[in-house]
């Protein structure tokens, strides 16, 4: 937390849960803030998630920390995605 600049920046937000699995959880954000997607271990519930269900949290706004790029995620993002484009299993190392 000490490389933020701007600390205590937290609202309050509001979403819908679209999508319930066994690992995680979908929400959508009221006032047309986007989709975010969540581990299940990150929700506190008393009730079985279902799609439908109203969230309520609070959030800061993101930060970038510095204008510098991490070239390992960046590199392996970048591979991923032209494993995935090209049909690619990367468990397997040959064509799905």
């Amino acid at each position: 937390m000490e490389k933020l600049k701007y600390l205590s920046t937290e609202h309050y937000q509001e979403g819908i849960i679209v999508e319930v699995t066994d690992g995680g959880v979908a929400l959508d954000l009221k006032g047309r803030l986007g989709h975010v997607r969540l581990p299940r271990r990150m929700i506190i519930t008393d009730w079985p998630l279902q799609v439908g269900m109203e969230v309520g949290f609070v959030m800061s706004y993101p930060e970038v920390l510095s204008g510098e790029i991490d070239e390992t995620y960046q590199q392996n993002s970048i591979r991923k995605h032209q494993e995935e484009t090209n049909g690619f299993d990367d468990n397997q190392g040959s064509a799905v």
